[in-house]
């Protein structure tokens, strides 16, 4: 068995294509009308309950039990981007650093699926060192084993 993508119930899916395109950034792998794929396995279907036979009320939009998580090599610059797409909503407040040093942004697409755009983790592990930290700190500020840090820094990752 192999997966293949994770397909998203959307109302309306030129519009929903046109924001992941613009804003984040995907590219099309296939459009099919009512169906499209995004290359990385990111699917949007209108009149999702027809193609699985369930009733329409039961489809569930913005229903906070999941999210799809990006990191970008510039977050400083997508975050510029999401500040003059009109009508992105935040799901609470702005950036965000989590516990390991990240820093993300969550944002609603427009049919309520969360979306996560953090920094590359490379790019933090570079900002702790750059502000002077070792490796060994760097690792332990991340949550994460010194290889893995290495890892990074190796470009092996």
């Amino acid at each position: 068995m192999k997966y293949e993508a994770l397909c998203l119930a959307v109302k309306d899916v030129k519009e929903s294509k046109k924001f992941y395109q613009d804003l984040i950034g995907l590219e099309i792998d296939s459009d099919w009308g009512v169906n499209v794929a995004f290359k990385g396995g990111i699917a949007l279907h209108q009149g999702f309950d027809e193609i699985i036979d369930v009733a329409k009320e039961s489809i569930v939009f913005r229903p906070h039990n999941m999210e799809l998580v990006f990191e970008t090599e510039d977050f400083d610059a997508f975050i510029t981007k999401v500040d003059n797409y009109p009508n992105v909503e935040f799901v609470k407040g702005g950036v965000v650093e989590q516990p390991w040093g990240q820093r993300v942004l969550h944002i609603y697409d427009l049919n309520g699926h969360i979306i996560e755009i953090g920094e590359k983790m490379l790019h933090v592990i570079q900002r702790f060192m750059s502000g002077g930290m070792s490796v060994e700190e760097a690792a332990k500020r991340c949550g994460i084993p010194v290889t893995d840090v290495e890892k990074y820094l190796n470009g092996e990752w």
